[in-house]
């Protein structure tokens, strides 16, 4: 959110819908029932139909109401049948959001559970211990000191020992992906649910929510794709264009120009300027962020990103490998460390550009056949960044040099349709993870 008060102290912004990431061990995973989780989805699939069979009969009675029924009482009484109406009708799109959600997190938890079972047959076989948080032991074994056979038994006791960790890794962190995710579409659903009027804001949310339960049903079933839509912007300023423009509104918007015109030093830099001439520019059409330039003028978010990247590759690699040998064929799978906040702080042109934004890494992990046979994994990523360019009329505070210009009169200029907000974002250069 642009913003045009001093920078405040550092915070980091969590998505507003995410869930507390819970580890799954390996007892927890063989308790799944995935039929469960499809039984549950297809109750949501009947309310789904209920509410649009309630949906349509209320609007067969407001095509008739006119012709039977007139007077004030008459009109408040299709005022709040509209109102119904749509109720109902976020009612059955959401419900068929949350029946897809718990398909999808069947076809995930039976594929988290077939790499367990493959793990496990594998431990078997191979004399081998497969502990419940999904550690890998070999146990003692009675071999003869400095015999050759020995040697190369212990070499392939090791393999094996890898190979189940692989397979083991690949099951519980799949499944506490599919826990996590689910969870986290379920939240924004329920959320949605709160809306009464289907307005271009609830529309924005429901159709996220729609297009999140397909992206899950697609991931869960092995297919790969991208999870978690970006976070709903605040309601910054309001509505657009719903006050008359006033002589100070103007010359608030013709001093701003001027300044980001011929002084872009006095909003921050280049950066913020070219926002602000967005702003006043009154298109609201989306503006494009050079995200390789703020990642270069934001070092510590950068290194965040490849902390976050280090925390996630080795679970991502033994997915994708545990597919690979699963079905012998070439894999690609596309993940994500998930939307979070991050505040431009230690660069004022940043800063008032953009203010608290947020950010997610989006990787493409490959596994395919080697030159020598052997499966080669790469991982390539690319870190997006979303904001919404508003103002917060709560605040007040003025920008040095520019006097009595403060969030709230800038405000004014998107409610009086002098300016107008607009979305902004981007992604970075595609990247090859070395580790």
């Amino acid at each position: 959110m642009a913003t045009l008060t001093d920078r405040p102290e550092g915070q980091d912004h969590a998505h507003p819908d995410a869930v507390e990431r819970q580890d799954i061990t390996v007892g927890e995973l063989e308790d799944v029932r995935p039929q469960a989780w499809s039984r549950a989805a297809g109750e949501w699939a009947d309310l789904a139909a209920a509410a649009t069979e309630a949906r349509d009969h209320i609007q067969n009675v407001l095509l008739k109401l006119p012709f039977v029924w007139a007077g004030p009482t008459a009109m408040m009484a299709r005022i709040q049948l509209s109102v119904l109406h749509d109720e109902l009708t976020i009612a059955h799109r959401e419900s068929k959001a949350a029946s897809a959600t718990l398909e999808a997190a069947k076809s995930g938890f039976e594929l988290a559970r077939t790499w367990l079972g493959e793990a496990q047959a594998m431990a078997r076989s191979k004399d081998l211990t497969l502990h419940d948080s999904g550690g890998v032991t070999i146990p003692e074994r009675d071999y003869p000191p400095n015999d050759p056979d020995s040697a190369g038994a212990a070499r392939q006791d090791q393999e094996n020992a890898d190979s189940l960790l692989t397979r083991a890794t690949a099951a519980l962190s799949y499944a506490a992906d599919v826990n996590e995710h689910t969870g986290y579409e379920l939240e924004r659903i329920k959320k949605a649910v709160a809306y009464t009027v289907l307005d271009d804001q609830t529309e924005t949310a429901v159709n996220a929510d729609t297009k999140g339960a397909k992206d899950l049903n697609r991931v869960f079933s092995g297919a790969g794709g991208v999870l978690l839509p970006p976070p709903p912007p605040d309601k910054g300023s309001g509505d657009y264009n719903t006050r008359e423009a006033t002589d100070e509104d103007r010359a608030i918007k013709n001093k701003m120009g001027f300044f980001a015109m011929g002084s872009p030093a006095v909003l921050g830099g280049p950066q913020s300027a070219k926002h602000m001439l967005h702003y006043l520019s009154n298109t609201g059409e989306p503006l494009d962020i050079d995200v390789d330039a703020l990642m270069g003028d934001l070092p510590d978010m950068n290194r965040n990103v490849e902390a976050q990247l280090a925390e996630n590759a080795p679970n991502w690699e033994a997915q994708a490998l545990a597919e690979y040998e699963r079905t012998g064929k070439p894999v690609k799978y596309v993940q994500q460390t998930g939307w979070q906040g991050w505040t431009a702080e230690k660069d004022p042109d940043w800063y008032h550009a953009v203010g608290s934004f947020h950010y997610n890494t989006v990787a493409q992990v490959e596994v395919v056949p080697g030159p020598d046979g052997e499966p080669k994994t790469t991982i390539r990523y690319q870190t997006h960044v979303y904001d919404r360019y508003n103002w917060d009329a709560n605040k007040g505070t003025p920008v040095p040099a520019m006097g009595n210009v403060s969030d709230a009169q800038m405000a004014r200029l998107h409610q009086s349709g002098q300016a107008k907000e607009y979305d902004m974002g981007g992604q970075s250069e595609v990247r090859t993870w070395n580790g």
